[in-house]
């Protein structure tokens, strides 16, 4: 009995005890609730910040605007310089004496000899006239004398002249086609030419029946040279009828006289009509004495400073759309402030040239072959010039020691280019400028070397990783649009096929292209 009552006591402390445990443990079971909801709030937050970062970052680089770039290649440019000249001849025109009609005796271009007579001039007013009663005249002998050629003394050279006639219709008529009109003119002009020649002497072939004819012919000739005056080459050359009343003031001899702005100035020569009356005083033609002529120029310095006395160039230009050019050679280099007074001399083309005066020409020199880039690419940047004997290689990372009141540091460098005594590092204000002190030299023989000279180069932005980073480059041609640069063969030089930033303004050194 007493052992039932003991278990029975056992038991109900057992509970109690049970219990107070279980009271005391539902607070734990709480509180360890609160710790997950805590750490599911916290990554929530985390995660929404990320998130938050990311589309941030997103549109940040969407909204960057795109770097453009281009693969280098090789390729060719022509490097033509424009220049403002004015041309020279040696030439003289001649003046009409009086008024009325022009007819000249030699065609455009042609080669002129001396004392040949060019043209002639006649009053019409008067010269109708008498040139009328001249042919009625010449009509009436003729008939005159057709009569009596059996009995004339020039009947041999009349009868052969005919003859000559008939044998040459004969011999050029099978080659006459509705095609061949230039035949048909050449057996016309030859026709003419006979029957002229017939009919002179057949004029002139005076006899009784015709004396009284004959000198009233010479009466009327007589009359007739006295309103008709004829003008002769009084030295031979070019007859040409563009005329710009210049000829007398730009000479061979004044050459050296020529100012810039004569050289610019609006001169347009002006043909002499052969179908219009002349006035007197007026210029009736030109002969130009030499086949040799000059252009009178003012050349930027840049230009003209590679050329000397002597070096033959090639100059072209634009007139009616027609290419015009010529190879000329440096007559004379006379250095200016900013320009330099160059002349030209050529001994080719210079009918082409006729026609022009002051003129806009090109100097078509030898084309440019290289690495083709766009000029857009190309910037200007300053580099300072660190003596070899600065630099230490440090497990293949080329190192300066830089010199502060402090402490020495060493400072990594990127060299662009190096010569024989000296390399070339982009000046970067945060690490090393002009005025900082490095050493030359290594242990207790190094001495101080203060950075004071630096050289501008031309640089283009490679872009053939994910940075920007800098290229020097050598120009070896350029024009509007294009230069040609010099493939190089060191590390950090421009290389065929490295690809670039087309448009430098629109990055910076190192900076992430998108």
């Amino acid at each position: 009995m007493k052992k039932n009552a003991k278990n029975k006591k056992s038991r109900k402390a057992y509970r109690s005890q049970r219990q107070a445990v279980n009271k005391t443990s539902m607070p734990v079971k709480r509180k360890a609730g609160k710790i997950n909801t805590k750490y599911k709030a916290l990554t929530v937050a985390v995660f929404a910040m990320l998130l938050f970062y990311l589309l941030g970052y997103i549109i940040v680089f969407m909204g960057k605007p795109s770097v453009p770039t281009e693969t280098v290649n090789y390729g060719t440019i022509d490097n033509p310089q424009t220049l403002e000249g004015l041309i020279v001849r040696d030439e003289y025109t001649v003046n009409s004496t009086m008024d009325g009609e022009i007819s000249f005796s030699f065609a455009e271009n042609s080669k002129v000899p001396k004392g040949a007579v060019v043209c002639s001039i006649k009053d019409t007013g008067i010269t109708d006239d008498i040139e009328s009663q001249i042919k009625k005249i010449d009509k009436d002998i003729l008939n005159a004398q057709k009569s009596r050629i059996d009995l004339s003394k020039n009947k041999e050279e009349i009868v052969r002249i005919e003859n000559e006639i008939s044998a040459f219709i004969d011999n050029s008529v099978y080659k006459l086609t509705a095609d061949n009109l230039t035949g048909m003119y050449s057996l016309k002009s030859n026709i003419d030419g006979f029957i002229e020649t017939r009919n002179e002497i057949l004029i002139n072939d005076i006899a009784g029946t015709t004396s009284d004819l004959t000198a009233q012919r010479k009466e009327y000739e007589q009359e007739l040279s006295e309103n008709v005056s004829s003008y002769t080459a009084n030295e031979g050359g070019i007859l040409s009828f563009l005329i710009d009343g210049k000829e007398s003031e730009f000479t061979p001899e004044n050459l050296n006289e020529i100012t810039e702005k004569q050289t610019s100035e609006d001169i347009n020569p002006e043909y002499v009509s052969k179908g219009l009356s002349v006035k007197t005083d007026t210029p009736i033609f030109k002969i130009v004495k030499s086949n040799v002529w000059y252009v009178v120029c003012y050349v930027p310095n840049e230009i003209s400073a590679k050329w000397e006395t002597g070096d033959s160039l090639e100059i072209y230009t634009m007139y009616d759309d027609e290419e015009l050019s010529a190879n000329v050679t440096v007559e004379s280099i006379a250095l200016g402030e900013n320009k330099s007074y160059v002349v030209f001399s050529s001994d080719e083309n210079i009918i082409d040239f006729l026609p022009l005066r002051t003129f806009t020409f090109n100097i078509r020199q030898n084309a440019y072959s290289g690495l083709k880039i766009p000029n857009t690419a190309i910037i200007e940047k300053t580099f300072l010039k660190i003596p070899l004997s600065c630099i230490v290689d440090n497990l293949g990372q080329s190192t300066v020691i830089l010199r502060s009141s402090s402490s020495d540091q060493t400072v990594n460098i990127d060299i662009l280019t190096a010569d024989e005594q000296y390399a070339y590092v982009l000046q970067d204000y945060k690490t090393l400028k002009l005025g900082d002190v490095i050493l030359m030299g290594t242990g207790e023989n190094a001495q101080e070397f203060t950075i004071s000279e630096v050289e501008n180069y031309k640089c283009v932005y490679v872009a053939n990783s994910s940075m920007a980073d800098y290229a020097i480059i050598d120009i070896i041609g350029q024009n509007a649009e294009y230069s040609i640069v010099r493939p190089s063969s060191a590390s950090y030089g421009l290389k065929v096929y490295d690809k670039i930033v087309s448009d430098a303004k629109s990055i910076e050194n190192d900076e992430a292209l998108s």
